[in-house]
C-alpha cells in the first residue's frame, strides 16, 4: 500500500507516462463534442442565423430577451433537446467503455500496461461495468432527491420566517457541500467496486459489497486522495479563467490560442482521472509499477 507520498508518486507517474491512453480518451470526447456542436450549428444557422436577437443575447443577460427568443425560436431548439437525450445515452455507453479501459490500464502490472490493454479492458468488462454504472446512477439520483427535495419544498417559506436571507444562503451552501461530499463518496465506492471486480471477478453485486467494505475501511485515505485531485481540478479551472480574462479573446489569434489552451486543459483533466484511478488502485493493493508507461 505504501505511504500517501508513495501513492501520489505512483499516481502521477502512471498518469503522465500513459499519455497515449489519455490521447485515446481525448479523441473519444472530442468526437462526441463535435457531433453535438455540428448539429447545434446547423440547426441554429438554418433557423436563426440572421436573427437580430442574437446580438442582444451576446451583450449581457436579459431575461426578457431570452423569453422572447424561446417563444419565437423554440421550435428550432426542441429537436436539439431530443437529440441531446440520445447523445447522453451514447455518452453513457462510451464513458463506461472508457472508464473500463482506464481502470485496466491503471491497475495492470507494468508489463501489461499498453494502449492494447486499454481497448481490450474496455471491451472485456463493458457489460459488468455498465450494470455498476446504472446502479450508481440510480444511487446518485436518489441522493439528489434526498438532498434537494427538502430545500425545494421549504426554502420559500423559510425566506419569510428567517430574520435574514443570509441564513438561507448559508443553508444552501451547507446542503451543497453535503451533496458534493455524497457524490464524492459514490465516486470512490464505484471505483473501489470496479477495481475489486478486476481483481477477483466475483460478480457485480458481490463487487459492490466488496467495494463498499474497501471504501469504508480506507475512507480517510480515499477522501484525502480525492480532495487533492479535486483541488488540482479547481486550480486548473482557475488558471484557465485567468488566462481567458487576460487574453480577452478579441481577435481571431487570441480565440485560436484560447481554444488550444482549453483543449490542453481537457487533456490534463483526463490525466488527473488516470492518476486518481492509479492512486486508488495502489491503496487497494495494486503492485506499484516502476515504469507505468503506456
Amino acid at each position: 500500500m505504501g505511504t500517501m507520498r508513495q501513492v501520489f508518486q505512483v499516481a502521477f507517474s502512471a498518469g503522465t507516462q500513459q499519455w497515449r491512453v489519455t490521447a485515446i480518451v481525448y479523441a473519444f470526447q472530442l468526437c462526441l463534442a463535435l457531433t453535438l456542436g455540428m448539429q447545434v450549428h446547423s440547426v441554429l444557422q438554418a433557423s436563426i442565423g440572421h436573427s437580430l436577437e442574437i446580438n442582444a443575447l451576446l451583450k449581457n443577460y436579459d431575461h426578457t430577451v431570452i423569453t422572447d427568443f424561446l417563444k419565437v425560436h423554440g421550435a428550432s431548439i426542441t429537436p436539439l433537446l431530443g437529440q441531446l437525450r440520445w447523445l447522453l445515452l451514447v455518452w453513457l455507453l462510451f464513458s463506461v467503455f472508457i472508464d473500463g479501459g482506464l481502470l485496466v490500464s491503471a491497475t495492470s502490472s507494468p508489463a501489461q500496461q499498453s494502449t492494447r490493454s486499454f481497448w481490450l479492458g474496455g471491451a472485456a468488462h463493458f457489460f459488468p461495468f455498465l450494470k455498476m454504472a446504472l446502479v450508481f446512477l440510480a444511487l446518485a439520483l436518489v441522493w439528489t432527491v434526498v438532498a434537494w427535495l427538502p430545500v425545494a419544498l421549504y426554502l420559500q417559506s423559510m425566506l419569510f420566517y428567517l430574520p435574514s436571507e443570509t441564513y438561507s444562503v448559508w443553508m444552501l451552501l451547507g446542503v451543497l457541500a453535503l451533496y458534493l461530499a455524497g457524490l464524492g463518496m459514490l465516486l470512490l465506492w464505484s471505483v473501489a467496486s470496479r477495481i475489486s471486480y478486476l481483481k477477483t471477478k466475483p460478480g457485480v453485486f458481490p463487487s459492490l459489497r466488496s467495494g463498499w467494505t474497501i471504501f469504508w475501511q480506507m475512507k480517510g485515505r480515499f477522501s484525502a486522495l480525492l480532495l487533492v485531485f479535486v483541488l488540482l481540478q479547481l486550480g486548473l479551472l482557475a488558471l484557465y479563467w485567468q488566462l481567458e480574462a487576460a487574453t480577452g479573446m478579441t481577435s481571431a489569434l487570441s480565440i485560436l490560442g484560447m481554444f488550444l489552451i482549453q483543449q490542453a486543459f481537457v487533456f490534463f483533466r483526463i490525466q488527473l482521472r488516470q492518476m486518481l484511478y492509479a492512486g486508488i488502485g495502489v491503496l487497494i493493493g495494486r503492485p506499484a509499477p516502476a515504469n507505468a508507461g503506456a
